[in-house]
């Protein structure tokens, strides 16, 4: 599956924020960001194609994903998408947090350390030191940014994107647990029915397009 990187839609990484108005005249295959998106409909009709399922989009419709999620199009007639582009450094603004350490530069840098090696041997002490922070520290300016952990942050991180390879690719789950970082293939099984309630399995079969 085709990944769009931060790089790709942000000019200048201090303001990950960007937008653009796309007129679709084809389907678009499955594909993830690793950034936030709000698709507004302007004109037309499509069906939006997610994990979630199928779902028909008209004028006025919006569509919201977070990193690592997978969408497309199919069925587009005179489609016109006005879509937002938000970097994971705004995580804690959509999430309603209002600490200052909503913007802390270490849970930004942490963030897109995890986002951008999934498969490393992750641990906290290994992010907190690539941060230059206490373990604990960070631990404490996560939960007020996203209100989850940095290790809880990195498990969604890695099944989001296991979820996308499994849609995308005919790779056996066992490598693709490995490329996001879960190499023991009853681990990889185990972390991705807690996030998604279906086994790797039964998760390509039913949501393969």
């Amino acid at each position: 599956m085709h990944k769009i990187l931060s790089s790709d839609v942000f000019g200048d990484p201090r303001l990950p924020v960007a937008e653009e108005l796309l007129e679709v005249n084809a389907d678009v295959a499955p594909h993830s960001h690793a950034f936030f998106e709000i698709a507004v409909v302007v004109a037309g009709t499509a069906v939006h194609v997610s994990a979630d399922g199928s779902r028909e989009l008209s004028a006025g419709s919006i569509v919201v994903l977070r990193p690592g999620q997978w969408h497309g199009y199919s069925e587009c007639s005179g489609l016109v998408v006005r879509n937002a582009y938000l970097g994971t450094d705004v995580f804690g603004l959509l999430s309603g947090a209002t600490s200052p350490a909503a913007a802390h530069p270490a849970v930004q840098h942490a963030m897109r350390l995890l986002e951008s090696d999934l498969a490393a041997a992750w641990t906290l002490d290994h992010l907190a030191a690539a941060v230059n922070l206490a373990p604990g520290y960070l631990v404490r300016l996560f939960g007020r940014a996203i209100a989850v952990s940095p290790m809880a942050y990195l498990q969604r991180l890695r099944a989001e994107r296991a979820a996308g390879l499994l849609i995308e690719t005919e790779l056996p789950i066992a490598t693709i647990g490995t490329l996001v970082g879960w190499p023991d293939p009853s681990h990889a099984t185990r972390r991705f029915r807690a996030h998604f309630g279906l086994s790797p399995t039964r998760y390509r079969e039913a949501f393969r397009p």
